[in-house]
């Protein structure tokens, strides 16, 4: 693959370890509903 292309591609998560362990912090995350539900303000849609 092209450097230039990987390189802005995955800029979130750069190496398959950084999206192993985004995908890790995003499943612990609240839904909007699950928020909702606690009494707070979800974030808006952007």
């Amino acid at each position: 693959m092209d450097k230039e292309l990987s390189e802005t591609t995955n800029s979130m998560a750069p190496t398959e370890q950084d999206i192993v362990k985004l995908g890790k912090d995003m499943e612990r995350m609240e839904t909007n509903s699950e928020i909702a539900r606690s009494g707070m303000v979800p974030d808006p849609k952007q």
